[in-house]
């Protein structure tokens, strides 16, 4: 309820002060101004609108307008370059000079580069040349004249005629042996269909990018200034907002992937609990999409497409099918098939389970919670700090040694039940500070004395943590009541947004200009009990395991123009009462225990592959070497997959009493899904290594 009043009254003023400013009543200068004063007078940084914020929006505008530098040239740049330091005074008079001569520029380079590639395609590609493509972009300087634009282009248009031909050498059943010498075998009737294939494919990439969409042009415009103030601020134009209500309902038919766009990639920002992607398992976070095929049809090449159009055709009915042609983080291409579905919502809610290690004869309770849920529309609905506390409540009735909570690639949700969970593990006090940009702190408590559990706790924890995970996680670690497991540091978000709807605020005498869309602005920022931030740095655990997404730049200090970290005045409160005593021993076990590990050991040199891997952007457009790379590079996923293996000693057994409705098919699904998760636990070496922490935990205090 703050949160929305605080909202009400930063949009009144942000309206008032935009209408105020107004002289001439235009969309594009109204529309500038309400997003011009809200970052002056409401963002948390307090960051000035002046010259310094000027260079850097058309350093971010120049690079959102041409991701991946594949049509703008030099002299374009020249030309948008005399706006460099007018844009602090244009965004607040609400002057569209600059986003109208990019779109133009823009424009006039597409209608060039379309010719081009249709002089290109006409001819055969020579795949046994030893030519290579630079793919990251930040590695490429912008094309000097239209000749270098041009080899830019054939460059790629080979790099997709590639692809696209060992693709459909795959689907017609034509790649050889492993044994045999690759590149021997070249088809020049599949060269055909690629090349033909990749012609309508980046004619309707042509095709989009010609459209008068103003609204786009508006928004890559709006988020290239607010991205300066952070990462999470946002504007969303109509038909964005309508797509984000979309997706936070969570009605719509899909595949349950959260799309985000990166250099000019749709990359997969995140897999939603309970979907057919999560379900399945394949598609990963940091993906990149690069087609998208429905059903049969020749698959779209999406590279360069907004987000809200990549995200409409990978949408679509309950029981279609989409194919996925993805780019892995270790640099295979493949195609995954998903069969679009509703999102299950079972799949989402905290469950536990009962972990028995024969070889201590002690049983541990696991309890995953794959993000924090509240039902905000009903008023009895399931809310994720309830189920966790309902789950104790199991765990305890089976008088378990020690409880395991598990927030790995958990990104977070409503803090009232951060702060509700937490509590269920201390007696009462603190749990976390908010501060906004003048106020001072607010301190939000557990002042329910009643503890749900008080017995030895590991929380276990990754990358890809965030926000309400990292509150609970900070909270339990320094009031010493649990010991947290995982990669080097949590995500790192300790930023607080609240999203302004325009149109509801707009004067009826200004209601021609609806609809504007809406806006994210960050306004607070979470500190822990202890003053410091969970801001860019996020939580470090007690004990530090390999993380496979550690390496991938996911987390937030790896944003450009995140908030800093920073403190703030500590509170008083009591650690609890049983803290363990001898930390410093048990991760000295723990880190004994990891030095040997040979699970470890495999984890850790294929995080090292991985990483080698991802910073290997020049790729080779000789067939012969191309192929041997990617099979290479399945090869050692595959080899990396067969190495895992469960731990004999490790018995898990569910404690989820939910039955599935309907036929017997739909039981029988739901038993196949609870057997492959309690398999999938005993293959866990973080799962395993958190149970020899708690035991050590407890041995400890019996010799203390």
């Amino acid at each position: 309820m703050k949160n929305r009043v605080f909202a009400f009254i930063l949009l009144t003023a942000l309206i008032s002060a935009a209408v105020g400013a107004a002289t001439a009543e235009t969309r594009e200068k109204v529309l500038s101004q309400m997003i011009g004063n809200g970052l002056a007078n409401w963002h948390y940084s307090g960051k000035r609108i002046d010259d310094d914020f000027s260079l850097k929006s058309f350093a971010q505008y120049t690079k959102y307008l041409d991701y991946g530098k594949s049509f703008l040239i030099q002299t374009d740049l020249n030309a948008l370059k005399v706006f460099d330091r007018k844009i602090d005074d244009e965004v607040l008079d609400g002057d569209f000079s600059l986003p109208r001569l990019g779109k133009q520029l823009l424009r006039q380079r597409v209608l060039q580069v379309r010719d081009i590639c249709q002089e290109i395609l006409k001819k055969p590609f020579n795949f046994s040349l030893d030519q290579q493509i630079e793919l990251d972009a930040d590695k490429r300087n912008y094309a000097g004249t239209l000749e270098d634009l041009k080899s830019w282009w054939f460059l790629r248009l080979k790099y997709l005629t590639l692809t696209q031909y060992l693709n459909l050498s795959k689907a017609d059943g034509e790649k050889k042996s492993a044994d045999k010498k690759r590149g021997d075998d070249f088809s020049p009737e599949l060269e055909v269909r690629a090349r033909n294939a990749v012609g309508k494919s980046v004619q309707r990439l042509f095709e989009r990018l010609l459209q008068d969409r103003s609204e786009d042009m508006q928004a890559l415009y709006f988020n290239a200034l607010l991205s300066v103030f952070d990462p999470h601020s946002q504007y969303f134009p109509p038909r964005a907002k309508e797509d984000f209500d979309i997706d936070i309902s969570g009605t719509l038919e899909g595949i349950g992937a959260l799309l985000g766009e990166a250099d000019g990639y749709i990359k997969v920002f995140e897999v939603i609990p309970g979907s057919p992607a999560w379900i399945q398992g394949l598609l990963k976070v940091e993906d990149i999409i690069l087609k998208v095929g429905q059903g049969d049809d020749e698959p779209v090449d999406i590279v360069g497409m907004n987000v809200s159009d990549a995200a409409r055709l990978v949408r679509g009915k309950k029981g279609s099918l989409v194919r996925l042609t993805v780019k892995k983080t270790d640099g295979r291409i493949m195609q995954i098939a998903l069969i679009r579905n509703v999102v299950e919502i079972q799949e989402t809610y905290a469950r536990s389970a009962i972990l028995f290690n024969e070889k201590l004869k002690k049983s541990f309770g696991y309890i995953f919670l794959p993000k924090f849920y509240h039902d905000f529309n009903r008023q009895n609905g399931r809310q994720a700090s309830e189920d966790v506390k309902d789950e104790l409540g199991k765990l305890a009735a089976q008088e378990v040694d020690g409880i395991i909570l598990d927030l790995r690639n958990n990104g977070g949700g409503a803090l009232d039940d951060a702060e509700k969970m937490a509590g269920l593990f201390i007696e009462k006090g603190p749990l976390v500070q908010l501060k906004d940009r003048s106020s001072p702190p607010q301190v939000h408590e557990d002042s329910d004395t009643h503890v749900s559990y008080g017995g030895p706790l590991v929380v276990l924890v990754n990358a890809l943590s965030a926000s309400a995970s990292e509150i609970v996680a900070a909270a339990l670690q320094d009031y010493r009541r649990a010991i947290i497991i995982g990669g080097e540091h949590t995500f790192g978000k300790g930023t607080v947004q609240v999203m302004l709807d325009l149109d509801r605020y707009l004067p009826a005498e200004m209601a021609r200009y609806r609809p504007l869309g809406a806006i994210t602005l960050t306004v607070q920022k979470y500190y822990r009990i202890t003053g410091a931030s969970t801001q860019y740095q996020g939580v470090v655990p007690d004990i530090v395991l390999p993380d496979a997404y550690s390496f991938l730049d996911v987390d937030e200090k790896s944003q450009p123009y995140s908030l800093p970290w920073d403190t703030i005045s500590p509170l008083v409160f009591t650690p609890w009462k049983n803290s363990f005593h001898d930390l410093a021993e048990i991760k000295a076990r723990s880190r004994q225990r990891l030095n040997s590990s040979v699970r470890f050991g495999q984890i850790a040199a294929n995080i090292s592959r991985l990483k080698k891997q991802r910073e290997k952007t020049m790729v080779t457009l000789n067939l012969q070497k191309f192929q041997s790379e990617q099979d290479t590079l399945f090869q050692e996923a595959e080899k990396f997959n067969r190495e895992q293996v469960v731990f004999p000693y490790l018995q898990a057994r569910s404690l989820d009493t939910s039955q599935a409705e309907g036929p017997a098919a739909a039981k029988a699904d739901l038993d196949a899904k609870r057997k492959k998760w309690t398999e999938d636990l005993r293959r866990d070496p973080a799962l395993e290594e958190s149970i020899q922490v708690l035991n050590d935990w407890i041995t400890l205090a019996q010799d203390h």
